[in-house]
C-alpha cells in the first residue's frame, strides 16, 4: 500500500511531534511514524495503582519559554507547569545544607549560612548565568547553528557580555565554575553536581558555555502537571486536529530513494509512505547506516555516523508509589522538605569527580544522587481516592554505567537507593510501598533505541559534536546532502533535554523548502539577541 504526503516525520518524540505540528498547521499533509505504541519518546508517564510515574524526562528547564508553547497554544490545550519556589537543596553531613530558589536573593541568603564570602560570589554568579541564558543561550536554541568562527566573532564584537560568552566557550565546565572562586567545598560540590547532573563532562574542553544553561535553568525548572506525557499528548492532538496522521507500532524499515533523492519511507509492515520531505529525528546511526543502504550514502556521512560519540554514562531512575508522609529531612531546615530536587551524597568537588570516574569505569557501588517527591508539587501524580494513608510518588535519579549486569542488579540497586534516601529522611523507612518501577541505562535504550547506550541527550556533548558540528557539519543545519532528507532530532543543534529546539528549527527549514507559509513569528528573545549582535542580524536558515 502506498500513501502520499508532503512530509513524513520519523519518531514521535518531542522534536518529531513539534516539527510535524508546525508543518501540519502550515497546511502540509503530514504523517508521523513511531515504532512504539505510544508517542512521546522520553516523555513517558505510566499510571500504576493510581500513581503516575515519569519513567524518563521529568524536569522541564524551559517551560513556557519554548516558542511552541505559545505558537501551538499548548497552554490553552491543557499543558500546565508546576514551578516550586525551592528548586534544589543540597544536603551535607552535620545537618548542613543550602537551597537554591527561583528567587536569587533567597538563594544568596541560603548560601550565606555556609559562607558569607560565597554568598557574595553566588550573587554575582547567579546574575551572570541568568543573563547569559536570557540574552544569548536560550535565543541560540531556537535558530540554526552558526559556524564557530563566525559565532566567536559575533560574541567578541557584541560588548562585555558577548566577550564573556566567548571566554566561557573556551573553558571546561569545571573551569567556568572555578572562575568565581567559591571557597566552601560544599558550595562547589553542589554547583558542580548541578552542572553535570545530566551528563555534562566537567573537564570537557570548549564546553564551558553549557554550564550556565544548567546552572541557571535548574533554578527555574518545572514539572508538567499530570505527568510529562501530557505534553506529548497535546502535541499529538495538535497534529491530528490539523489533518496530520500519527502511525504507531510501526517502525521504519528503509528510506526510499529515486534518482538519489529520498522520496519516502517503507515501514516494517511493507507500507510505503511517499513524501516530498522525510524528517528523521532518529540518531545518526539509525538514519544513515540502518535506513540507507551502503551504496547510497556518501563516505563523509557514513564516517560521521560511524564515529558519532555517545555519553560516557547514563542515569538510573527509580519510581515508587507509597502510602505515608513525604520525606522529612531530620536536622535540616524545613525548606528542604519542600524542594523540587534534593541532592545527597556529595561533600566536595572530589566526591563529584570521583563518582563520575567510577561510573565511567562501570562501577556503580557509590550511592549518591537526587530525589523528588513529584506528588508534593503536583497532586495529580498520586491517587485521590485512598481510604488509608497519604499517597505520594517518589523519584530517584543517580549516575549509572551502561555496561553493568542490570537485569540482575536493577531491583537491588533501587532498594539501595531508597535505603540511602532514608538515611537522610528516616521517616521513609515507614512508608508503605505500593508500586515500584526502576529503569537502568539498558532499559532506557530498550524503550528508546534512539538513546543508544542510554544516551539521554542522543549523543555526547563535546566541542566537536555541538552547534554547527552536531551531529557533523554536513547535516548540522537540518538539511542533509541527500535531497529530500532532513534531520530534526536531539542529535542535531541544540541537542536534547526536551527543549524542542531541533523540531522547531527543522520545521522552518522544511517549510521553506516545500514552499509552505511560515505562519509563526520569530521569538522576541531571538529578535533581541540579533539586535544585540549575539546572533546574525538577519533571519536565515543555513543552506
Amino acid at each position: 500500500m502506498v500513501q502520499e504526503f508532503d512530509a513524513v516525520v520519523l519518531g514521535a518524540g518531542p522534536n518529531g511531534l513539534t516539527c510535524a505540528a508546525y508543518l501540519a498547521r502550515a497546511g502540509a499533509r503530514v504523517a508521523v511514524v513511531e515504532r512504539n505504541l505510544e508517542t512521546g519518546g522520553g516523555l513517558v508517564t505510566q499510571e500504576l495503582a493510581g500513581f503516575k510515574m515519569n519513567y524518563h524526562a521529568t524536569y522541564m528547564m524551559l517551560g513556557e519559554l519554548m516558542p511552541p508553547y505559545g505558537d501551538l497554544e499548548l497552554g490553552a490545550e491543557g499543558v500546565r507547569f508546576a514551578y516550586p519556589e525551592a528548586q534544589v537543596s543540597f544536603l551535607f553531613s552535620g545537618g548542613k545544607s543550602f537551597t537554591l530558589f527561583m528567587d536569587p536573593a533567597r538563594s544568596v541568603q541560603s548560601v550565606a549560612a555556609l559562607s558569607a564570602v560565597d554568598a557574595e560570589r553566588y550573587a554575582k554568579f547567579r546574575k551572570e548565568v541568568d543573563q547569559l541564558c536570557e540574552a544569548i543561550l536560550i535565543p541560540a536554541t531556537f535558530v540554526p547553528p552558526v559556524e564557530p568562527i563566525e559565532q566567536m566573532m559575533l560574541f567578541r564584537e557584541a560588548g562585555a557580555l558577548g566577550e564573556r560568552m566567548a571566554e566561557i566557550s573556551e573553558m571546561t565546565p569545571l573551569e567556568y565554575l572555578e572562575s568565581f572562586g567559591f571557597h566552601d567545598p560544599r558550595v562547589n560540590a553542589g554547583l558542580l553536581y548541578l552542572s553535570s547532573m545530566f551528563g555534562l563532562e566537567p573537564d570537557e574542553g570548549g564546553m564551558g558555555f553549557m554550564a550556565p544553561i544548567y546552572l541557571s535553568r535548574l533554578t527555574h525548572s518545572a514539572l508538567v502537571r499530570g505527568g510529562s506525557h501530557q505534553l506529548s499528548s497535546v502535541l499529538r492532538r495538535q497534529i491530528e486536529e490539523a489533518g496530520g496522521i500519527v502511525v504507531v507500532g510501526k517502525g521504519a524499515r528503509r528510506l526510499v530513494l529515486s534518482d538519489k533523492r529520498v522520496t519516502g519511507v517503507e515501514l516494517e509492515d511493507g507500507t510505503t509512505l511517499k513524501a516530498r520531505a522525510v524528517v528523521s529525528t532518529l540518531n545518526p546511526e539509525q538514519t544513515f547506516l540502518q535506513l540507507l543502504s551502503g551504496d547510497t550514502i556518501a563516505p563523509e556521512l557514513r564516517e560521521g555516523a560511524q564515529n558519532y560519540e555517545w555519553e560516557k554514562w547514563s542515569l538510573f531512575v527509580a519510581n515508587w508509589g507509597v502510602l505515608g508522609a513525604p520525606p522529612r529531612y531530620e536536622g535540616y531546615p524545613e525548606v528542604v522538605d519542600r524542594s523540587l530536587i534534593t541532592v545527597m551524597g556529595y561533600e566536595s568537588v572530589d566526591d563529584v569527580l570521583a563518582h563520575i570516574r567510577e561510573v565511567e569505569q562501570g562501577d556503580f557501588s557509590r550511592m549518591a544522587g537526587h530525589g523528588t517527591v513529584a506528588s508534593m508539587h503536583d497532586p495529580l501524580m498520586a491517587p485521590h481516592h485512598v481510604t488509608f494513608g497519604t499517597p505520594h510518588t517518589l523519584r530517584w535519579e543517580s549516575w549509572a554505567p551502561y555496561d553493568a549486569p542490570w537485569d540482575k542488579e536493577r531491583e537491588g540497586y533501587a532498594k539501595r537507593a531508597l535505603d540511602f534516601w532514608s538515611s537522610y529522611a528516616p521517616n521513609l523507612k515507614q512508608a508503605n510501598i505500593r508500586v515500584s518501577v526502576a529503569w537502568s541505562p539498558k532499559d532506557i535504550e530498550a524503550q528508546l533505541p534512539t538513546m543508544k547506550r542510554g544516551s539521554i541527550k542522543h549523543g555526547a556533548y563535546t566541542s566537536l559534536q555541538m552547534g554547527y558540528n552536531r551531529p557533523f557539519p554536513e547535516c548540522s543545519s537540518y538539511r542533509t546532502p541527500i535531497p529530500g532528507l532532513y534531520v530534526g532530532g536531539s542529535s542535531v543543534h541544540p541537542g536534547g533535554m526536551v527543549i524542542m529546539g531541533p523540531g522547531y528549527n527543522s520545521a522552518r527549514v522544511v517549510a521553506e523548502d516545500l514552499g509552505l507559509p511560515i505562519w509563526w513569528r520569530e521569538p522576541e528573545i531571538v529578535v533581541l539577541a540579533r539586535k544585540a549582535g549575539y546572533l546574525p542580524a538577519s533571519e536565515r536558515a543555513a543552506s
